[in-house]
């Protein structure tokens, strides 16, 4: 696959915060050498057949290594191996995928490798293939199944047959495997493929595809076979400890070997010193903690104290930190402070549960997308920081569609007159809808307030429910949602990954949570799935899949987040991208003298 390039540099569109402490002591007497992560919600799970959401995947990816990750040094999001010995081979029909592991690669040392007295063994072909096998428990249900179902080779049968079994017959088949996987070696994985899969790098760089040692789920896993709370990686750090709700703390691996990029495709990223490391063994940084600080405010108040070192601006630190779009205040620049400004790959938009019988009457959700004024949604939650969303894709990316509007913007002349065809006029006889959210914030309950406005103004009454993000996962994960604020983070730079969010097969506990299945939708679906980015009737496909979901509204289109954040200027080789979940092993903090 062509790498794809975007326009800008991309930074993630996650409301963390990251504090560093260099030197022996800082002025507050923490220890040395400790990056501090704010965390907008706690972790729900740390079990990578589970771990889907923006808050996990700033702790997992250190833990858990992949068969390949994303250059760090590149404008173009770029992937290369990193457990893998060379990049997959494939067969000339693409149906057969052979990958190399590299010698030598060992676990974090843990009480679970009894018979290695503790210490971490060697990564093995059968710990990919004993992940991928997770993936289909019924008990686990995997948000992670999906990137094989209809793709490997005997996936859904062992699927179907793991949910079928009783009794011994269960560790019989699991133990038999998936016929389209097979370790010819102990460093040979070979995968067989239903149809050919373009997109199969980039799930190889997902944490859904880490090896897991089974030692560790024999050790450590709950009843139904998750493990939630006690990580077994390769990654450049492990878990030392996890306070609910509080903070998780992770230190450097012993047994991680790595080294910081020693070229560099970026002439950008040149000039600004991120060659100055090359060469040097990672990580750089001893801690990383993570802490939990849901609201925006205690996290600028510790910005500002030199606590935090760096956070993500929301609309009312914007106005107090810029002196416009793209200039810090004065006293900021003065105190050496950073303003990163870059498109993200992160969009937003209003759901509707298909499972729900009220929506699935088609004119109700027509109505309801075309009563949100979405230019004051975005300037009332998001200011500089948001772009009106008018498909599905983000920019930058290759086949996008490209289109200047939305069916049903706002216009609510017509919602009205919607209501109407829905059987519910002035909203009359219609139940109130439940709205759920994805924070307890203020700004999620501003933004409650808001669609209450909304929806008012055709008839329409709204209970607004404020959920932990983990609980909103666990609704979304059951069907549980009715209409919802939705939010994705692009984890591969292809427009596949926005259009699969509305395939009908991956609806919950898969990413379609609205539950939406449309069968013409599928089957172009189905075919653009296996067409190579770039290829020439691929942005057609789009196009007919996009007129589709605007016309039967299974989403209410809201916008495309724009990321500021600032940072101290301590923190070198600071670079945050969506795609790059392992970033924080190549940042170091730059030492402070004491005064």
């Amino acid at each position: 696959m062509k790498p794809i390039r975007l326009r800008i540099l991309v930074i993630a569109g996650l409301a963390i915060s990251i504090a560093a402490f260099s030197g022996c002591t800082n002025k507050n007497g923490n220890n040395a050498n400790v990056l501090r992560v704010g965390l907008k919600d706690d972790v729900k799970t740390l079990d990578p057949a589970n771990a889907y959401d923006s808050v996990a995947a700033e702790v997992l990816p250190n833990i858990y290594d992949t068969f390949l990750q994303y250059k760090y040094l590149e404008d173009q999001m770029t992937l290369e191996p990193l457990l893998a010995d060379g990049m997959p081979e494939y067969s000339k029909d693409g149906l057969t995928v052979t990958v190399k592991l590299k010698k030598g690669v060992l676990f974090q040392d843990d009480p679970c490798f009894k018979a290695n007295g503790g210490k971490g063994r060697e990564l093995k072909a059968q710990d990919f293939i004993f992940a991928f096998k997770r993936l289909a428990i019924p008990s686990i249900q995997s948000q992670g199944a999906w990137v094989f179902e209809g793709k490997l080779v005997g996936f859904n049968e062992f699927e179907k047959s793991l949910a079928q079994a009783k009794g011994d017959e269960y560790q019989k088949l699991f133990d038999a495997g998936i016929s389209g996987v097979v370790a010819k070696d102990d460093y040979t994985i070979e995968l067989k493929l239903t149809q050919p899969y373009p997109i199969l790098n980039y799930i190889l760089a997902m944490s859904f595809t880490s090896p897991i040692p089974k030692e560790s789920v024999d050790m450590y896993a709950d009843k139904d076979g998750n493990l939630r709370d006690h990580p077994v990686g390769t990654g450049p750090y492990t878990l030392k400890s996890w306070e609910t709700n509080q903070k998780i703390i992770l230190v450097k691996n012993p047994n991680f070997k790595g080294t910081y990029p020693s070229v560099s495709g970026s002439e950008a990223l040149k000039g600004a010193g991120f060659l100055t490391d090359a060469g040097k063994a990672l990580p750089f940084i001893e801690t990383l903690q993570f802490e939990v600080i849901k609201e925006d405010q205690p996290r600028i108040l510790k910005f500002e104290k030199g606590d935090l070192d760096t956070f993500e601006l929301s609309k009312d630190s914007f106005r107090a930190s810029m002196a416009d779009a793209t200039h810090l205040n004065d006293d900021l620049v003065k105190k050496d402070v950073v303003a990163e400004h870059e498109n993200s790959l992160v969009t937003t938009w209003v759901g509707f549960n298909m499972k729900d019988k009220i929506l699935q009457n088609k004119y109700l959700r027509q109505a309801l997308s075309s009563a949100i004024d979405r230019e004051k949604w975005i300037d009332t939650f998001e200011k500089y920081m948001g772009e009106k969303q008018t498909e599905m894709c983000p920019t930058g990316l290759a086949d996008r569609v490209e289109s200047k509007a939305i069916k049903y913007d706002l216009n609510l002349a017509r919602a009205k007159e919607l209501m109407v065809k829905a059987g519910y006029p002035e909203g009359k006889g219609l139940p109130t809808l439940n709205m759920d959210f994805r924070g307890v914030e203020t700004r999620y309950r501003q933004m409650g307030e808001f669609f209450v406005q909304q929806f008012g103004a055709i008839g329409v009454k709204v209970n607004v429910i404020l959920n932990t993000f983990p609980s909103y996962l666990e609704k979304a994960k059951q069907g549980n949602l009715q209409v919802s604020y939705g939010s994705w983070v692009f984890d591969y730079p292809d427009i596949e990954n926005g259009y699969q969010l509305l395939y009908g097969p991956n609806k919950s506990p898969g990413p379609n949570d609205s539950n939406w299945e449309n069968s013409q939708y599928d089957a172009l679906y189905k075919k653009l799935a296996i067409i190579p980015a770039g290829s020439k009737d691929r942005q057609q496909l789009a196009k007919q899949m996009e007129d589709i979901i605007q016309e039967e509204a299974p989403w209410a289109y809201g916008y495309f987040k724009k990321t500021y954040r600032l940072r101290q200027g301590k923190v070198k080789n600071f670079r945050v991208v969506e795609s790059i979940a392992n970033k924080y092993k190549y940042m170091r903090l730059e030492q402070v003298t004491k005064k």
